[in-house]
């Protein structure tokens, strides 16, 4: 679980550490003190929870979350703010569907029921129903990371080959790439050549040799690429 922490107080960020560690020892935790570097960190890796004071040093944590709400992958992502600051409560929970609003000062018994309840929510969410959101034209599609088998690239469009009510179907969507995709997804899925992304939980035969592998129910073989050689390993 990845947690990043958005505080330019340095006692506070101590703090938030020490509790964090209290409760989850293997939680990853990132810290930053500005909301630029969080903007960074955020795309660079996949974040589960984010706590965040609204008062930063180059701007506001309010129009951080903003941002963060902009990319599909935090859409709903459990926000936490803590901040000194009373009068923008409404406006995180009505606008930016923030998880909690903890004003401070707060104590460690306050702060660690508002995590246990973010934990509690991740791990019911966490059940294999995670999803990949995708938003075409306005429209915000859902697909569950289960049921997908692969995705493969057509230049600007994309398929996703899907099994819904128990039949295979494709999906075509446009304007994301490869990369993106890579980014919408979990770890359970790999690129494996320049057009094609496959769920690893799906494949059921790899050809070394001829550097090929077949997926469970589907008659289409899926080329490894050279450049994607240690995905053999």
């Amino acid at each position: 679980m990845k947690v990043l922490i958005i505080e330019d107080d340095r006692n506070i960020q101590q703090f938030l550490l020490a509790a964090l560690k209290r409760l989850n020892p293997t939680i990853h935790i990132s810290l930053t003190d500005n909301a630029t570097k969080a903007l960074i960190i955020a795309q660079e890796q996949y974040i589960d929870f984010f706590i965040i004071d609204i008062q930063l040093v180059d701007y506001k944590g309010t129009d951080l979350a903003k941002q963060i709400r902009t990319m599909p992958q935090y859409q709903f992502t459990p926000i936490v703010f803590e901040t000194g600051i009373v009068t923008e409560e409404l406006y995180a929970y009505r606008e930016l569907k923030c998880f909690y609003y903890l004003v401070k000062p707060y104590t460690e018994v306050e702060f660690c029921k508002v995590i246990e309840d973010v934990f509690s929510f991740l791990s019911y969410t966490a059940t294999d129903e995670k999803t990949l959101k995708i938003e075409q034209k306005g429209f915000l599609f859902e697909y569950f990371l289960k049921d997908i088998y692969y995705i493969e690239s057509f230049g600007k469009k994309m398929c996703i080959h899907l099994q819904r009510d128990g039949k295979l179907d494709e999906v075509m969507i446009s304007s994301y790439s490869l990369k993106r995709m890579l980014e919408l997804v979990d770890e359970r899925f790999v690129q494996v050549h320049k057009s094609y992304i496959v769920n690893r939980d799906k494949v059921e035969m790899v050809d070394k040799a001829k550097q090929l592998l077949k997926l469970r129910g589907f008659e289409a073989i899926i080329p490894i690429g050279f450049k994607f050689q240690d995905v053999l390993k």
